[in-house]
């Protein structure tokens, strides 16, 4: 039985999810290393091999009972792991959970992250049965993932002034939400 066969939901025509692997090192080693990324992130230093290779070792197992997912974004013509997609703060109570996109610099603005979310939504609704997901996007730091979450049909639902510390000043943030429940039901 082929990975295909046994998970349909979590794949498009043009990208799969997939847990991550010990091959996927050097992705994780790229993508949490990349100061642009910590600009708009919550990390602000770098990791070493020995540190996400462990961090690959102790993955979460459970969604329900550790309240986050990291898949790793694949791009089906090529199998080529181009970046992360991440659900985290999941609450039981409220079946919420907020989402995040990271993809390489290079393979960005070719709408594998807009396939990736929209695979991860039907995946989230159907299986995990989680109604909304959030996104909270620095619209001066990430236009890209503004526009990306707009597109998808995200609503901007809020706004939090001087929220995150960008560039030596404390920037705005917005919150964008969706009800994916409605759509995969």
């Amino acid at each position: 039985m082929t990975q295909e066969t046994v998970y349909p939901l979590l794949e498009s025509a043009l990208v799969r999810l997939r847990c991550l692997e010990p091959e996927d090192l050097e992705l994780l080693y790229t993508i949490e290393n990349d100061p642009r990324m910590w600009e708009v992130g919550l990390n602000r230093r770098p990791y070493s091999h020995y540190a996400l290779r462990q961090y690959i070792a102790q993955q979460p197992h459970d969604f329900f009972q550790d309240g986050e997912l990291r898949l790793v974004v694949e791009e089906r013509a090529s199998g080529q792991a181009v970046g992360l997609i991440d659900l985290a703060n999941y609450s039981p109570v409220d079946r919420r959970a907020e989402v995040g996109i990271a993809l390489l610099a290079e393979r960005r603005g070719e709408g594998l992250g807009g396939s990736a979310l929209d695979v991860l939504e039907c995946y989230a609704a159907r299986v995990l049965h989680v109604r909304l997901f959030y996104a909270l996007v620095m619209p001066e730091g990430s236009p890209a993932s503004r526009n990306l979450f707009q597109r998808a049909g995200y609503a901007l639902c809020g706004h939090l002034p001087g929220w995150h510390l960008y560039r030596e000043r404390y920037a705005d943030v917005e919150i964008y939400l969706k009800n994916i429940e409605k759509k995969y039901s």
